[in-house]
């Protein structure tokens, strides 16, 4: 009997999920089934904040960028900080000049204290946030407000997606977000023989205890990362199943 081929369960909206799956190199791609299932869906809200005067803005999601752009936000000619290279990439494509930082918010303040020390700044999120940037920012000497375009709301897994995950088969599950973690953990539960591709230890630790034993977490938070760790776990997963 032929090894079943192992799933590659992506949860982050459709978008993001398709551009992490395209990100993977090919041969990982072709070892393995892929089922998109958001656990979060973006509703864009805005308003658009008052840009006047603003010496700089800090995006710590493409999510933030594209909710920017569909409000009619365009390019200024201020800098931009971005969390990680993904988030980077969508702000360079509508025109920023464009500093990255290396995958978390620790990272984009330290990117800020850098490179940047004049504000007003203004940090633009969604409505779920980690990491306190704007205030942990002014607090270090460089003035920054924050303004909410988009809020996420939590989305189950979908009776099909249900059905596929409790075939005996491998399932790896790339998660980014604590708040994703935590839904993934109530939507799967009983479900203990999937494996976790957590971008940092905050992810992983959001969590349940009893899946730490099958949690892998990336050498750095961001996509490339991922990428590597999630490649890593394929090549793993289908050793396994054609083990004897």
């Amino acid at each position: 009997m032929a090894a079943a081929r192992p799933l590659l369960l992506l949860t982050r909206p459709e978008a993001s999920s398709e551009a992490f799956w395209s990100a993977l190199p090919p041969e990982a791609r072709d070892a393995v089934d892929v089922l998109i299932n958001p656990l979060l869906s973006i509703h864009v809200t805005g308003p658009l904040p008052d840009l006047a005067g603003v010496a700089g803005v800090i995006f710590t999601s493409a999510n933030a960028v594209e909710a920017y752009r569909f409000l009619g936000g365009q390019a200024l000619r201020v800098p931009a900080f971005a969390v990680g290279p993904a988030t980077g990439e969508a702000a360079r494509a509508i025109g920023f000049e464009t500093h990255v930082a290396k995958g978390n918010a620790d990272e984009v303040i330290a990117c800020v204290l850098r490179l940047c020390r004049r504000g007003p700044l203004l940090h633009l999120r969604g409505e779920a946030a980690i990491g306190d940037i704007a205030n942990r920012l002014s607090a270090a000497g460089v003035e920054t407000s924050d303004a909410v375009l988009y809020t996420q709301k939590l989305e189950p897994l979908s009776p099909a997606a249900r059905e596929a995950l409790s075939q005996d088969r491998p399932v790896l599950a790339p998660v980014f977000s604590p708040r994703t973690a935590r839904q993934l953990s109530r939507e799967s539960m009983g479900l203990d023989h999937i494996r976790y591709a957590a971008i940092s230890r905050a992810v992983a630790d959001a969590l349940p205890d009893d899946a730490a034993g099958r949690t892998e977490i990336a050498q750095t938070p961001d996509r490339d990362g991922m990428v590597a760790l999630v490649k890593d776990m394929i090549t793993d997963a289908v050793l396994l199943e054609r083990r004897p």
